[in-house]
């Protein structure tokens, strides 16, 4: 059971603002940082102690208590839910103020009042940030991706989400899906099917997109 749990915020509303967490575990105190919906361990690394399930176990129980922590400033309510053109409204503080508006397709509409009447231009810009990964790490909190082969040729997605109240299974393979059973289209009209398709589409998109940039980062400080 996790014991003392605490989390400090590392160049808070800043754009690379991340997580610095701290906890106690079977007799051990463990560190390490959030970022990304990743842990990056301190030394000691708790796998040098812990067996493989413990340390998932661990891992998804932090991952739970981040969440929390992340999200306790942002409320979101979606629209159109499941729909084609669902979106996101949310509200969330910066700075003392309170801000809203409409995430969709990976941008942001402000309502009034509009941060650029309140904010520096570089201080929007870390607004903004803050909002996109907190929108996506919302959007992504049903969806769980396994890579199959990893960093090999034949390397592909296996991904689990949520969609209208059922559980959905399938490899993501060169833009297209193979799905497995039960299959979506037993359960789901067309338009839904499409709806949902689009859905994952854009997930892994995204996925793959953020995981590109971590491994470029990585290589850029070999």
């Amino acid at each position: 059971m996790i014991q003392n749990f605490k989390v400090k915020t590392l160049f808070k509303d800043q754009i690379h603002e991340r997580q610095q967490f701290t906890l106690s575990f079977e007799g051990a105190t463990y560190q390490g940082i959030f970022h990304d919906d990743n842990i990056q361990w301190f030394h000691p690394h708790p796998h040098t102690k812990l067996a493989e399930e413990v340390l998932k176990n661990l891992e998804a129980n932090i991952y739970d208590l981040m969440q929390e922590h992340i999200h306790q400033n942002l409320k979101i309510k979606p629209m159109f839910k499941d729909q084609v053109h669902e979106r996101q409204q949310f509200i969330l503080n910066f700075k003392g103020d309170t801000y809203q508006g409409i995430f969709h397709n990976e941008e942001i509409q402000w309502f009034h009042p509009q941060p650029h009447t309140k904010l520096a231009e570089e201080d929007i810009k870390v607004l903004e940030s803050k909002v996109f990964d907190l929108m996506q790490t919302h959007i992504n909190q049903d969806f769980k991706i396994k890579p199959l082969f990893e960093d090999q040729i034949h390397e592909r997605q296996q991904f689990t989400l949520s969609f209208e109240g059922d559980h959905y299974h399938g490899i993501f393979h060169d833009d297209g899906i193979q799905w497995f059973h039960p299959q979506p289209k037993q359960n789901l009209e067309e338009d839904d099917l499409q709806d949902l398709e689009s859905k994952v589409f854009d997930l892994m998109q995204n996925h793959i997109y953020q995981d590109f940039k971590v491994k470029l980062l990585f290589e850029n400080q070999q």
